[in-house]
């Protein structure tokens, strides 16, 4: 229906444009048209999808071919209709097999990039580990909950249900399978990040730690050790990025500030020989990577 009043709504939202505020009303309306088509078309592919394979093996792999076709496209519908350019450093870090995949998270739209350039091209099967919200989303509802993946409660705190739930997905990985897990617990901003400096019973270690990533949030170590030391002998692979900031919000978007974004996004890969297994080195561990992260991303920034 969106389609069939689009040449009332062109009209409407170029005007909008003329204000500063609104800027980027015009890719935005034709993103979201955009995105409502590749909605539609991942609940057709998935109905068919039920109805031609009765092979359960053969449906997952189906549906791990739209999954890709879907995050493929809406990172192209971005990159055109936002006018984004995007570098990949560390490319040789993607090649080596399945890994479990430890991403920056600063916006919902950041999800698409380890499918676009690490589960499509090399054929890896990624499970996801995500908040329960995102299956207000159709297509990630249908395909979420065919395919391997685990749901947190919004907020992703570590429960023992959630911490168990991650254990149990790590242990499960067939030879094809990575997996994915957001550390952070939920996208960065810098206003959460202020939130937690505010909080009245900060712990001295939360806050020396929120000083020591000032472009990230602490990791949550229960669903990430977990994951870590249930690990059936995958390689980490990290993924920083800037330059989707801009897209952290709908008023980001609206107000033209993600337009023309310079998107650079970095890999690299740790062989799974070189991750200790005692918790209290894996913990630091994962923080002399994340002081990675944060070296990364500062040095992204400035390019």
């Amino acid at each position: 229906s969106m389609t069939l009043v689009l040449p009332v709504l062109l009209p409407v939202a170029a005007l909008i444009s003329l204000f500063p505020a609104t800027h980027g009303a015009v890719p935005t309306l034709a993103f979201i048209v955009g995105f409502l088509w590749c909605e539609t078309a991942g609940i057709v592919c998935a109905a068919y999808n039920s109805l031609k394979f009765r092979n359960r093996a053969q449906r997952l792999q189906a549906d791990f071919r739209v999954q890709c076709w879907w995050a493929s496209k809406l990172k192209e519908l971005a990159e055109r209709f936002y006018r984004l350019t995007f570098t990949i450093h560390g490319k040789e870090a993607l090649a080596g097999g399945p890994a479990l995949v430890l991403p920056r998270h600063t916006s919902i739209a950041d999800t698409v990039l380890p499918v676009t350039y690490f589960a499509k091209p090399f054929g890896h099967h990624l499970r996801y580990v995500l908040k329960k919200e995102l299956l207000l989303d159709p297509c990630l509802d249908i395909y979420g909950n065919r395919l391997p993946n685990f749901f947190v409660a919004r907020g992703g705190e570590d429960t023992q249900a959630a911490t168990a739930g991650v254990r149990a997905l790590t242990q499960t990985l067939t030879p094809g399978e990575g997996m994915l897990l957001y550390t952070e617990g939920t996208r960065f901003s810098h206003a959460k990040r202020a939130a937690l400096l505010n909080k009245a019973d900060l712990n001295p270690e939360l806050e020396a730690q929120l000083q020591r990533w000032p472009d990230l949030l602490p990791p949550r170590l229960g669903g990430t050790l977990a994951m870590l030391q249930a690990n059936p002998g995958r390689d980490l692979l990290f993924m920083a990025h800037v330059g989707f900031e801009g897209s952290s919000h709908f008023s980001n978007l609206i107000n033209g500030s993600w337009s023309r974004a310079q998107v650079h996004i970095e890999f690299w890969r740790v062989p799974y020989a070189e991750i200790p297994s005692a918790e209290d080195a894996l913990r630091e561990f994962l923080f002399t990577h994340w002081d990675r992260m944060q070296e990364t991303v500062s040095r992204l920034r400035e390019l």
